[in-house]
C-alpha cells in the first residue's frame, strides 16, 4: 500500500515536470541561448556586414577598452543614471500618493479611480509613444495648446525638452508598478495597530509616519530596486521618441547598445554595451533578492 502511494506520488512528479518542458525550451532557446551568443561576442570584432560577419575573430577586451575611450559612451552613461534617478523619484512619489489612496477609507468611487490609474498599465508599450507625440507636437500638441489658452509659452518637447518629455512619459506609463507594490503592503499591516492609534487620538499624520511608514520600508526599498532595475534597461518610449537625439541627449545605454550593433554595425561592440547593461541590472537583482528575503 505505502508503495502504490510512493509510485503515485512519484508519477504526478514526472507528470509536473514533463509539462514543464514546453516553457522550459522556450526560456532556454529566446533567454539562455541568446544571453551566452551576447557575452560571447562582446569578446569579438563580429560586425554585421563584411567578412567580419562569419570570419570574426576574439579580441578579448578591446570592445570595452574601446568603451572606456569613447566620450558618447559616458556620455550614455550619464544621461541613463540622470534618466533612472528623476524617473524613479517621480515613478516612486505618485505610486506612493496612489497607493495611499486607493488604501484609504476616506474616499468614496475607488473602485473607478482605482481603475483609470491602471489604465496606463493596461495599454501596449508600442501605443503610449505615438499617444504622447500627438500631444507632444510643438503645433496641434494638447500640451502646447494648454499652455497657449494659459497665455504662456509652447515648447518644443521632443527637441529642446526631450529628456523632460521621456521622463514624463515612462513616469506616467510607469507608476503603477510602485502603487501596486506599496498598496499591498500598507493592506498587509493588521488593523489593529490603527484602531490602538485611533484610542489614543493619534492624527492621521502620526498613523503615517509611525505606523504605516515603520512597517512598510522594506516594501518601499524594493520598489525603488524594481524602479531603477527597470528604467536602467529602457527602450521602447526613448526609441520611439527621440531615438537618442538630439545631440545624444537621451542617448541612454540601450539605445548606445543598439546604435552600436545595428547602425553602425559593430556588433561585438554592441554586446560589450549589453554586458556592461546586463552586470548593472544583475547587481540590482541580487539587492532585490536580498531585500525580498529581508522582508
Amino acid at each position: 500500500m505505502a508503495f502504490g502511494k510512493k509510485f503515485e506520488y512519484r508519477l504526478e512528479e514526472i507528470l509536473l515536470a514533463f509539462f514543464l518542458i514546453p516553457a522550459l525550451l522556450l526560456f532556454i532557446i529566446f533567454q539562455i541561448v541568446p544571453t551566452l551568443w551576447a557575452i560571447y561576442f562582446s569578446f569579438t570584432d563580429i560586425a554585421l556586414y563584411g567578412k567580419k560577419l562569419f570570419e570574426y575573430d576574439v579580441v578579448g577586451f578591446k570592445n570595452f577598452e574601446e568603451l572606456l575611450t569613447d566620450d558618447i559612451f559616458w556620455k550614455s552613461f550619464t544621461v541613463t543614471f540622470e534618466y533612472c534617478f528623476y524617473s524613479l523619484i517621480i515613478r516612486f512619489s505618485i505610486g506612493l500618493v496612489a497607493s495611499l489612496y486607493i488604501t484609504s477609507k476616506l474616499f468614496k468611487g475607488k473602485p473607478i479611480i482605482t481603475a483609470i490609474l491602471m489604465l496606463p498599465q493596461a495599454l501596449p508599450g508600442t501605443v503610449i509613444p505615438y499617444a504622447w507625440l500627438s500631444m507632444l507636437d510643438t503645433r496641434y500638441g494638447t500640451l502646447n495648446q494648454i499652455l497657449t489658452f494659459l497665455e504662456m509659452q509652447p515648447q518644443s518637447w521632443v527637441y529642446k525638452r526631450a529628456m523632460e518629455s521621456v521622463i514624463m512619459v515612462n513616469c506616467w506609463s510607469g507608476y503603477v508598478l510602485a502603487m501596486l507594490v506599496i498598496s499591498s503592503a500598507i493592506k498587509s499591516i493588521p488593523q489593529e495597530y490603527y484602531e490602538v492609534c485611533e484610542i489614543y487620538g493619534a492624527s492621521r499624520w502620526l498613523k503615517f509616519t509611525k505606523v504605516t511608514l515603520p512597517l512598510i520600508k522594506w516594501p518601499l526599498v524594493l520598489s525603488t530596486i524594481l524602479i531603477f532595475k527597470e528604467d536602467i534597461d529602457d527602450f521602447t518610449y526613448v526609441f520611439m521618441l527621440t531615438d537618442g537625439g538630439p545631440y545624444y541627449r537621451t542617448e541612454l545605454l540601450s539605445l548606445y547598445a543598439y546604435h552600436k550593433a545595428f547602425t553602425y554595425y559593430e556588433l561585438g561592440v554592441g554586446c560589450a554595451v549589453g554586458l556592461v547593461i546586463m552586470i548593472l541590472v544583475f547587481v540590482l537583482t541580487l539587492a532585490q533578492i536580498k531585500v525580498s528575503r529581508i522582508m
